[in-house]
């Protein structure tokens, strides 16, 4: 409600940089993946948390040289710009309020089952999100995997890949959609994923992501005289509310013919199970 007229007068983006600028890796060298982090200071103006995002730009190169990786390499990237974020903390004055490991695999299953089909050929390509048709992971001219093929569109000559991370698909923030923030000092930090759990890699030539841009964007609000009094009297008093936490378990893995896995007591509220399976003398699951 206090996202529309009469209440709303203006919304506008704020980017925010990161702490520490991004550094690029030399040759034989990979990307930094830790230390990056967002501090956000303004304690004077409310923000919309719940439409924040993440700005990422990036390149496929040659680990070797930073060399632009051929169109026919039949090597693309995982699946959703969600893959390029491994953990990621948020933190009040210090105070953790958020904090997600193995993330990416976490977002990877809720996409799955919660983006429509419609949703993944539309919108969500600007998530780098692209559905693969088949179990083909050639990406040539001729290849019939339309999503493998279009994910290995950054090996082309060094093309670079704009995309967005809504945080919303994170459940603190997720949470938000019809809360506000009082204004606060927040802080995000982030770990990058490592290049071998983001590349289909299908010969020897070693390859890497490099970000050339990371960024926060933040929605700021201003409201009308009515928009401030329903702020004043439903958002700047203490309040609590409940989210599930994204929480990844990893079973033990099994080669009976047979088995049983059991959920223990210390996970509660379980949302999704997902099972792999390999068949004898295949590598891949």
């Amino acid at each position: 409600m206090f996202r529309s007229q009469p209440y709303l007068e203006k919304t506008a983006y704020v980017q925010v940089n990161l702490d520490t600028p991004l550094t690029y890796p030399g040759n034989s060298q990979t990307q930094n993946k830790s230390g990056h982090k967002f501090t956000v200071r303004d304690g004077d103006n409310l923000y919309d948390w719940y439409n924040v995002y993440f700005r990422v730009d990036y390149k496929f190169e040659a680990v070797a040289n930073g060399a632009n990786i051929g169109a026919d390499t039949k090597s693309a990237p995982i699946n959703g710009s969600f893959s390029l974020i491994k953990s990621l903390d948020l933190k009040l004055a210090g105070k953790t309020l958020y904090e997600a490991n193995d993330i990416h695999k976490v977002i990877f299953i809720k996409n799955l089952l919660d983006f429509s089909d419609d949703f993944s050929r539309s919108v969500a390509k600007n998530q780098f999100w692209h559905l693969d048709s088949d179990a083909t992971t050639v990406t040539l001219d001729d290849a019939t995997n339309t999503g493998m093929g279009a994910r290995a569109l950054p090996s082309h000559e060094g093309a670079t890949v704009q995309t967005i991370i809504p945080l919303n698909r994170y459940s603190f923030f997720e949470g938000l959609s019809d809360r506000l923030l009082p204004p606060m000092q927040l802080e995000f930090e982030i770990v990058l994923q490592d290049d071998r759990e983001m590349i289909f890699q299908n010969d020897g030539t070693a390859r890497r992501i490099v970000l050339r841009r990371l960024e926060l964007w933040v929605p700021q609000l201003q409201f009308t005289g009515q928009g401030q009094t329903q702020v004043n009297e439903n958002f700047l008093r203490p309040t609590q509310w409940k989210y599930l936490k994204e929480v990844l378990h990893l079973s033990s893995s099994r080669r009976d013919a047979t088995g049983t896995w059991l959920i223990t007591r210390g996970i509660k509220n379980p949302k999704h199970s997902s099972y792999f399976f390999n068949k004898p003398g295949n590598k891949n699951s």
